[in-house]
């Protein structure tokens, strides 16, 4: 072979190689995976415009920790309820036992739009989003952790609001473990970024 014509071919080899460069380059810059196998993680990753709250509401039901039932108790409906409350249900579906969690609350009226939540005595006008944090051991005594396959269901907020709150969401923002290991929802941003202040769609 002359050398002209190799040194054809290693231009064109090396510009090949370069033109590969510059499309990897651009493919990891937006995110982009060269094998399934290594895709990232989409709980983690996904974004929230792709995202509708009843396709959120399903994701959150997979979490090792999640929501599994709102409630919404009327003042005197229970000689404890001094208030109206807002109430949730927590299913433990991971394989540890938590020992405190942390629900977060939105609220809206009946034409499904959004209402600060304020709890009773509060000097201010309340929040969009609000959150309670469940010490198991404080609540339940004896029994000092909520363990896998099992459900709370006294987790309660006291509300004190006009309009009156028709619908209510919920999820777990984060657990403890009994062994001090803490899960952060991935998720929580996301949900409130959907009903935090935002008119329900549904």
């Amino acid at each position: 072979m002359q050398k002209k014509e190799r040194n054809i071919i290693i231009i064109l080899v090396v510009s090949i190689v370069a033109v590969l460069g510059i499309i990897a380059a651009i493919f990891v810059m937006k995110g982009g995976d060269f094998l399934p196998g290594l895709s990232k993680d989409k709980e983690v990753t996904q974004q929230v415009s792709s995202v509708s709250g009843e396709e959120l509401d399903g994701i959150l039901r997979q979490q090792p920790m999640y929501v599994s039932g709102i409630h919404y108790y009327y003042k005197g409906s229970e000689e404890r309820f001094t208030h109206d409350a807002m109430g949730a249900s927590v299913f433990n579906s991971s394989d540890v036992s938590a020992k405190s969690f942390i629900v977060a609350f939105c609220a809206f009226d009946k034409d499904g739009n959004p209402i600060k939540i304020r709890q009773p005595n509060e000097t201010g006008e309340g929040g969009y989003i609000r959150t309670v944090t469940y010490d198991y051991a404080k609540a339940n005594g004896d029994k000092t952790s909520l363990n896998p396959n099992e459900t709370c269901t006294d987790i309660l907020m006291f509300v004190n609001n006009q309009p009156q709150i028709v619908t209510v969401k919920a999820c777990v923002k984060s657990y403890v473990s009994t062994e001090d290991i803490t899960w952060d929802n991935p998720y929580y941003k996301t949900f409130t970024d959907i009903y935090a202040g935002k008119e329900l769609n549904e």
